[in-house]
């Protein structure tokens, strides 16, 4: 028997940082299935090949099931001030300190060893773990591509493992981040012969003004149970510029949006008009000018639809109370392979990405006899 503390004491050890390689966990965890011989594992690198995502089912091919799903890569703990090493579990007044245990490593260490432990279950347990999901969710992208063109069966439902206090979440936010690229063929000039009109830089400000203001006008009709429960533009980052007296050749700005349901669509057609209504009016002076959207990172939203079978499973565990989040996750993307999908699991969002992140030992053990009972 293997409990999930011993797992997590592990996993905690290896510095999985979104730039970095995880192949010495995923190994890890590998070896430990490769132990039982009725589990199925599918390894999916990235395109650099310095990372890979998992899916680990069972080899028999069943029609009912769970998949559990979460991310292995951490944010950096760069900057931040522990007071105890972030890549060694520490015990403390009933938490467990270290970088990953709430977001999301103690989740998977207990979905792993109910897995390892109770693998003869009337319920399958089917178990994803993926890499990049901090940095726009490339993992689960790939791991979804593979999934798709393998035909590989995947169970009617789904549990995505983000920390949730252990209370179901049926939405959340997508998202979606670009860079706004304005750049001029002209050569350098010094800012004395400048006639101030307009500027890169003066251009990427209107822009990202405009953005503020179409923030106050997106309607009001897609709302979640959360907070904010509507959808936010954040401008940040802007550069541009090479000195105080040069005139400026390029400058670029970076937009996330975290939107609901269509008012992506609403932002971005607002966003367009404006560009071309800029341009048209500023077209005497820039007419050797161009303007260039680089999208980086895309995640659509959970949805509420095609809930009810999970919901009613976890309701006969008398779990019932949902709300929605503001943050995203891999859920909208797993939603779209079918299963019945919802985001539960132990700790709290609060402490993910801080210094001295924590994860309650009670969530846990709560979540571990939670596992046990499912059938």
């Amino acid at each position: 028997m293997i409990n999930f503390y011993s797992i997590l004491d592990k996993i905690i050890q290896f510095d999985t940082t979104s730039h970095k390689s995880n192949f010495e966990v995923i190994s890890y965890i590998e070896h430990l299935f490769e132990k039982k011989n009725n589990y199925k594992i599918y390894k999916v690198l990235n395109s650099e090949k310095n990372k890979s995502s998992i899916l680990i089912k069972p080899k028999e091919n069943f029609k009912k099931g769970i998949l559990f799903s979460g991310h292995i890569d951490t944010v950096s703990v760069e900057g931040q001030k522990w007071s105890s090493d972030p890549f060694k579990l520490k015990k403390r007044n009933n938490k467990l300190f270290g970088r990953g245990t709430s977001d999301m490593k103690g989740f998977l260490s207990v979905v792993i060893s109910n897995m390892l432990n109770n693998n003869d279950k009337n319920l399958p347990f089917y178990l994803s773990i993926t890499h990049d999901e901090e940095t726009g969710c490339q993992g689960i992208k790939n791991l979804s591509k593979f999934i798709n063109s393998k035909n590989i069966s995947l169970p009617s439902m789904c549990i995505v493992g983000e920390p949730t206090k252990l209370k179901i979440v049926t939405a959340n936010k997508g998202v979606e981040v670009f860079d706004t690229i304005i750049e001029t063929k002209k050569e350098h000039g010094h800012s004395s012969n400048y006639n101030q009109r307009v500027n890169t830089i003066t251009l990427s400000s209107e822009m990202i003004v405009y953005l503020q203001f179409i923030q106050s006008i997106i309607p009001k009709k897609n709302i979640l149970m959360c907070s904010p429960n509507n959808t936010s533009i954040h401008i940040g980052m802007l550069n541009g510029g090479t000195s105080h007296n040069i005139i400026p050749k390029k400058s670029q700005f970076r937009t996330e949006i975290r939107y609901v349901k269509d008012d992506l669509k609403f932002v971005k057609n607002k966003f367009l008009k404006f560009q071309k209504k800029l341009f048209n009016k500023y077209l005497k002076y820039i007419n050797d000018f161009k303007v260039n959207t680089k999208i980086l990172a895309e995640v659509p939203g959970l949805q509420e639809k095609n809930q009810k079978k999970i919901k009613n499973y976890m309701k006969n565990l008398n779990i019932s109370e949902n709300y929605h989040v503001p943050y995203g996750t891999e859920a909208g993307i797993i939603q779209k392979l079918g299963p019945s999908t919802i985001i539960f699991g132990p700790g709290s969002i609060e402490q993910a990405h801080k210094p001295n992140e924590f994860i309650l030992i009670d969530q846990l053990e709560k979540f571990d006899r939670l596992l046990k009972q499912m059938k």
